[in-house]
Formats: structure tokens, C-alpha cells, sequence
């Protein structure tokens, strides 16, 4: 078996990270240019800001925001401005123009985050807008108002939301090719569950960059349910990271993470019995999210100091403990938004963690080629233990082993074989001659056997084959196809003459008193045959 050439796949790590490192400065100095022309942009599609000429405080969860002193004509007919879990009351001098309000007798007290746009009729000179929060506790900052054409104030936040969107998009992709490796390689060579729990993790992030991007506000039509995913994917986030952790930098407190992942598993029961009992919804619940969350980076955190107390230092440390930095930096700086107010995750933030990500993807792809070179080399090893070279079926070993872990013995049928005349072709022919009588041979025994048992080579010109249980073949039909196929291939054979003796025997208990004796019995009874083979004259 040929050595993979790690050294390659290694380079191929590397100048990938890079690419994607480059990509994402692009990414950010593309965004900083878009927000530049953007501007620029907004005031050649005559969007202009408005800031309302009076804001009043009508209790806890409500405010309402006066504009006066707006011309209102065709070229810029629309009001817009964003929401978060907020019903809306829109007059325009006194009348009733728009309003969005929760369904009544629902469990789901949001209205999820929204783009509001809204067309003035001409010459109004005075609108009101009222804005309850459905969660009284949490605190929103006051929105943005924009005066505009409403195709090109939606066109307008669609691009500046592209970049956001790209990012989550890239997350996922990457996320569901993790995935797929870990699904496809797992089953024929050993690869860290490390690689299956960063997939989960990345999928999961990215879905949640996604719905939280402008982009999904503009184009979602249900944001009740992009609400309610994206908090139900926050949710879930603590586990595959956490077990991300365990495994990426093997931890040894399996414990300590079983009590983490346990704890989040409580949480979500918690919070999802809540929100379907009409308790607590998940927008008033998310702190629990935020504290397992917090949790979860603790974990992270006491597994990189322990490495480095115990001198264990390796580069999965060293970079996780880089990551640890924009991780704990990016969450902390999202969770501060939100408790103020805002809700958007910056560009700046998701690049970073995108990155990490990356780099992680890289590094565990490249560990698992190692894992599965180590893999291929060990079976390898025990090919060599078990198989005979020459023929590829087991060797003695193999029957030694597979005899003595064999406890049950009722219903044993033992096949032996002996190869008549071999040394004649050894002899007159040389041995690739006898070398070619074995391995025909086998091929014929493989055909006809190895649907019921494992066919071994116990001798030079010796094989047998275990049956577990004598009642799944018909024994004469098979010694019936072993003449067959003997005879078809003697029919076409100019050189060599098979001649296979062949003998059984079932255990009984009454007469057996183990395998050996069995083994003798089969022995005798292929000796047998092997007398009763005409000799043949030799070509």
C-alpha cells in the first residue's frame, strides 16, 4: 500500500487558508468601499434621513415618534424603517394608515424584526409612529427613518446587507463540506469527531449569520419563523461547540463536558417548555441562551489553561487559544449590542469568526490525513498478521485466533482441502508454476465458499473453511460446484491439472470433544478422497 504524501496536502492546507485570508481582507475593504458609494448612492436616489421632530415616551414598552415639516410627492412617497419585535401604529394627520400587531390567542408573542415601508399619501403634514415592544423588559434603540422611492430604498438595502449574507452563505457551505468529508471518510478510516461536531457548529453559525442579515428581513415574508429559527439555532450552538472543544484539543475531563452538554440539553427542555406552555417566550428567555453560551466559552477557556498548566502545548492550543481572542471578542461585543438595544452582528465580527473557523477547518482536515494515513498503515499491519500474501486468504494465525474466541461449537461445519500433485508442478515446472496451482485453486474455493465462511491457509497446500452453522448450505451441493468448477477450469487448462481433496465434518457433541477433534475428523475424512482421486497422467 502506497504512503500518502502528507507533505503535499499539507501545502494544499496552507495556501488554501491563505487564499481564503486574502479573500477576506477583499471582503472587508469591498465593504468599506460599498458603505462609501452606498452613501453616495443614497443621495443620488434622493433618500434622505428623517429625524423625527418629537419623541415621547408613553410607558415602559411603547414610544411614539412625530415627523412633521416632510414633503411628501411621487419621487419619494415612502417611509421605511426597521423594527425589532415591535407592533406598529402608523397615522398620517390623525387617520389611520398602517399597523402590525401580534395575532391574538398565539403562543409566539413576537412579531420578529422587520423592514417597514409604507407609502404617504401627498401633502400629509404630520405622522405619528407608535412602537410597543413585545418584550417589555428588553430595551431597543430608537429606529432610523428613511424618506425615498420604495423600489430604490429596497434595492438600496439589499446591497449594503449582500456582504453580511455572503459571509453567513460561506459559513454554511463550508459547514455542510466538513460535514460530507467527516459522513464520506468516517466509514473506511479513523477520523476525529472533532471535524463532524466543527461541521455541525459552522452549519449552525452560519444559518444564524444568515437570518440575522438585512437580506433576510427584506426578503423573508414570514419573519415570525425567521425569528423563531434563528433563536431556536442560537440554542442549539453550546453543544457542538463544546464538543468541538473535547475532541479538537483532547480534553480529558469528559466529566466536566458531559455535566456542559447536559446542562445545555436541561436549558433547551427548559425553554422550549416555556414557549409552548405560554410561559415565557423565547425572545424573553434568550438571556439563558446568552449564560450557556457563556458557559460553553468557560469550558473553552478552562481546557486551554489546563493544557498549558500541564505542559501539553500543541498548535491546536496555540491556535485555539488565538481563536479564543476574536471568539470571546466577537461574542461579547454581539451580546453588548443586543442588551443596548441593537441587533445587528458587524461584518467586522462575522469575518473574524469566519476566519477562526477557517483556520480550525484546515487544521483538523489535515490532522484527519494524518489520522487516516496512521489508519491505513495499522490495517495494513494486520492485513499482513492475518492474510497469506501469496493467496489473499487468512493465514494460521488468523484461524488460531478466530478458533480460540469461537465459543459456540454446535451445528461447526469444518471444509478441509488438500492440493493434490503440487509438488509435481513444484518440481518439473518450477514453483511460479506451483505458485499458479495454488492461487487457481483458491479462486475456485473463494467462488464456491466464501458466501458461508472465511477460507484460510493453514498449510502450504492445505486450506479449510468454518461454517458457523451447517443448516444455512446444502454441503453435497457445494462439493457438487467444487467439481463443476474443477472441471471447467481443467476443460481450459493446458498446463496445470486441478485436483482438490476435500473432507467435513459437523460437531457433535456426543463423539467431539473440541475444535481439534473436529479438525481431525474433517482431516480423515479429506484423506479419504484424497485416495479415492484418480491419479492422472501428467502433461
Amino acid at each position: 500500500m502506497k504512503k500518502p504524501d502528507l507533505t503535499k496536502y499539507k501545502t494544499t492546507s496552507t495556501l488554501y487558508l491563505l487564499i481564503l485570508i486574502i479573500a477576506a481582507v477583499a471582503l472587508i475593504f469591498g465593504w468599506r468601499c460599498t458603505s462609501s458609494s452606498l452613501s453616495n448612492r443614497s443621495a443620488d436616489l434622493h433618500i434622505r434621513t428623517l429625524t423625527p421632530s418629537r419623541c415621547v415616551k408613553v410607558s415602559r414598552a411603547t414610544t411614539v415618534y412625530r415627523i412633521s415639516d416632510v414633503r411628501w410627492t411621487e419621487k419619494a412617497p415612502a417611509l421605511m424603517f426597521y423594527t425589532q419585535h415591535q407592533t406598529v401604529v402608523v397615522e398620517a394627520d390623525g387617520k389611520l394608515l398602517y399597523t402590525r400587531s401580534l395575532k391574538p390567542d398565539s403562543i409566539l408573542h413576537t412579531i420578529g424584526r422587520n423592514c417597514e415601508m409604507i407609502t404617504i399619501p401627498e401633502n400629509t403634514r404630520s405622522i405619528l409612529v407608535t412602537l410597543t415592544n413585545c418584550n417589555p423588559d428588553k430595551q431597543v434603540s430608537d429606529p432610523v427613518f428613511y424618506q425615498g422611492d420604495g423600489v430604490h430604498m429596497f434595492r438600496h438595502e439589499l446591497l449594503k446587507a449582500v456582504i453580511p449574507l455572503v459571509l453567513g452563505i460561506m459559513n454554511v457551505a463550508l459547514g455542510i463540506l466538513m460535514l460530507t468529508y467527516w459522513l464520506f471518510v468516517h466509514h473506511w478510516a479513523y477520523v476525529s469527531k472533532s471535524m463532524l461536531y466543527l461541521g455541525i457548529l459552522t452549519t449552525d453559525l452560519g444559518a444564524w449569520f444568515c437570518l440575522e442579515t438585512g437580506s433576510a428581513i427584506l426578503l423573508l415574508q414570514n419573519p415570525v419563523f425567521r425569528s423563531y429559527a434563528s433563536r431556536i439555532l442560537l440554542l442549539l450552538l453550546p453543544i457542538p461547540f463544546t464538543m468541538f472543544v473535547r475532541h479538537y484539543l483532547k480534553a480529558k475531563d469528559q466529566y466536566l463536558c458531559r455535566i456542559f452538554v447536559w446542562l445545555d440539553v436541561a436549558e433547551i427542555a427548559v425553554v422550549l417548555f416555556l414557549q409552548l406552555m405560554d410561559i415565557r417566550d423565547l425572545t424573553q428567555t434568550l438571556w439563558m441562551t446568552h449564560v450557556m453560551i457563556g458557559l460553553a466559552v468557560l469550558y473553552f477557556i478552562y481546557t486551554i489553561c489546563s493544557k498549558f498548566y500541564h505542559h501539553t502545548t500543541t498548535h491546536a492550543l496555540w491556535i485555539c487559544t488565538i481563536g479564543s481572542i476574536i471568539l470571546i471578542g466577537a461574542l461579547f461585543s454581539d451580546m453588548y449590542s443586543y442588551y443596548h438595544g441593537s441587533q445587528e452582528v458587524g461584518p467586522a465580527g462575522r469575518i473574524a469568526m469566519l476566519l477562526f473557523i477557517v483556520t480550525l477547518a484546515c487544521d483538523t482536515a489535515f490532522v484527519s490525513l494524518k489520522e487516516i494515513d496512521a489508519g491505513r498503515r495499522a490495517a495494513l499491519y494486520r492485513e499482513l498478521a492475518e492474510k497469506d500474501l501469496l493467496t489473499g486468504c487468512y493465514n494460521r494465525n488468523a484461524y488460531h485466533e478466530d478458533t480460540i474466541q469461537r465459543k459456540k461449537l454446535t451445528n461447526l461445519l469444518l471444509f478441509a482441502f488438500d492440493l493434490n500433485n503440487l509438488k509435481y508442478y513444484n518440481d518439473k515446472f518450477g514453483h511460479d508454476c506451483g505458485d499458479q496451482y495454488i492461487t487457481d485453486a483458491v479462486h475456485i474455493l473463494q467462488k464456491v465458499f466464501s458466501r458461508y465462511g472465511k477460507l484460510y491457509r493453514i498449510g502450504g497446500d492445505e486450506f479449510c473453511v468454518l461454517i458457523d452453522d451447517h443448516n444455512t448450505c446444502d454441503i453435497s451441493h457445494l462439493i457438487s460446484c467444487l467439481r463443476k468448477e474443477e472441471a471447467v477450469y481443467n476443460a481450459s487448462s493446458r498446463k496445470i491439472h486441478l485436483q482438490i481433496a476435500c473432507g467435513y465434518a459437523v460437531f457433535d457433541s456426543r463423539t467431539d470433544a473440541d475444535l481439534d477433534a473436529l479438525q481431525k475428523q474433517a482431516d480423515q475424512n479429506m484423506y479419504e478422497n484424497k485416495k479415492q482421486l484418480k491419479t492422472f497422467s501428467y502433461r
